[in-house]
């Protein structure tokens, strides 16, 4: 079902990051490529019809896993295949997952809040501004979500430490 990008799959890869994401919310295309040699990144893919339909972009940190990205593209989108590739994607990993969403504030990012609690995720207290990943882009705001357990303040520290050195560096 899910299966790990190949370097022939990058360009559909990016497309679908530019047409789920704002701008700011990923890198561009060279910086985005460059970490397809990084160990502890990696990108699942889910096709359809053979075709590039959804897709997980992950950190693997020391004692969970960093699920920076996930998009399901708007063809395949509502018909249950989000939840259903989150659901595999979830049984398919050893350690706890942390994601980060916006604030669930306005309609938008209180149904992607919902769609991730539905799914097994805990909304945490814990967030922090996401430094800009390129130059001309903004900073953003976030918070956590966790699973399959909420986010204690120690885990909590622990990650942003880590994804700060790491991810954001």
């Amino acid at each position: 079902m899910l299966t790990i990008l190949q370097e022939v799959q990058f360009e559909n890869l990016y497309q679908l990051i530019e047409d789920s994401f704002p701008s700011d919310e990923y890198r561009p295309y060279q910086a985005q490529h460059a970490l397809l040699s990084r160990p502890n990144y990696k990108i699942f893919v889910y096709e359809k019809d053979n075709k590039l339909a959804a897709f997980f972009a992950t950190w693997e940190g020391p004692d969970f896993l960093f699920l920076e990205h996930f998009a399901v593209k708007e063809s395949f989108r509502n018909d249950g295949l989000g939840s259903k590739l989150l659901q595999a994607f979830l049984e398919q990993q050893a350690k706890p997952i942390v994601i980060e969403i916006e604030p669930p504030e306005g309609g938008i990012e209180k149904r992607r809040a919902g769609f991730y609690e539905r799914n097994g995720f805990s909304l945490s207290q814990w967030g922090y501004v996401q430094p800009a990943l390129a130059n001309g882009q903004s900073p953003v705001s976030v918070v956590l979500m966790s699973y399959p357990e909420p986010l204690q303040e120690q885990a909590y520290q622990s990650f942003k430490n880590w994804v700060f050195k790491h991810v954001y560096s």
